[in-house]
């Protein structure tokens, strides 16, 4: 969804009290904002609460929607700062993002395209899978959600440098998973060859 879909959405359901807008949003936020909760929190009932009660929080306020410069970012410090409230409370401080994987679609990709594709799906997730925590978090939230850097280092209360530090260690991983990958096709593609 482009950020001036989203602002048009927002002005919508601020001024008209849409709830087919309010819909659209929820919908296309929701499993982001649920994610970004669970791997807080650690718990699907407690993430589930956390961005209803941020979702819920934003219908009642809706008329100041129109305020926010930029709602993902908005969404997503509701729900980190909801999340570090409950955290706080019951003194948890570990973060997990395992559950968070890299999808790529595109509906009108041919078969042999969507195969590569989901080969290279694969090859991404193995190579994040091997990122530590932080690094795979910030990853997801500059690549796949689309913040800056700077709204990331906010967001999770680190400097710019050190997500420029992690997007550069995850850049590197993901180039050498893909080349390792590579080599190792055509390895394979060889010695098929020679079988031949």
């Amino acid at each position: 969804m482009l950020d001036t879909e989203i602002k048009g959405l927002l002005s919508d359901i601020a001024l008209n009290n849409s709830r087919a807008s309010f819909k659209r949003l929820y919908l296309f936020y929701y499993s982001k904002l649920f994610s970004l909760a669970k791997s807080l929190v650690k718990s699907d009932e407690l993430a589930e609460e956390i961005t209803d009660d941020v979702l819920v929080s934003l219908w009642i306020r809706r008329t100041a929607l129109t305020e926010i410069n930029n709602f993902t970012f908005y969404s997503y410090s509701a729900i980190k700062n909801k999340s570090l409230t409950y955290i706080s409370k019951t003194q948890v401080n570990n973060v997990s993002i395992d559950h968070i994987d890299l999808e790529i679609a595109d509906p009108s990709a041919s078969g042999e395209d969507k195969l590569a594709c989901a080969d290279l799906i694969k090859i991404i997730n193995i190579a994040l899978s091997k990122l530590s925590e932080p690094c795979r978090l910030v990853f997801k939230l500059v690549k796949e959600d689309g913040l800056k850097y700077r709204e990331v280092a906010s967001l999770l209360d680190i400097s710019v440098k050190t997500v420029e530090y992690h997007m550069g260690n995850a850049m590197k991983t993901l180039s050498k998973g893909i080349e390792n990958s590579q080599k190792s096709m055509a390895l394979s593609s060889f010695s098929e060859s020679l079988k031949e």
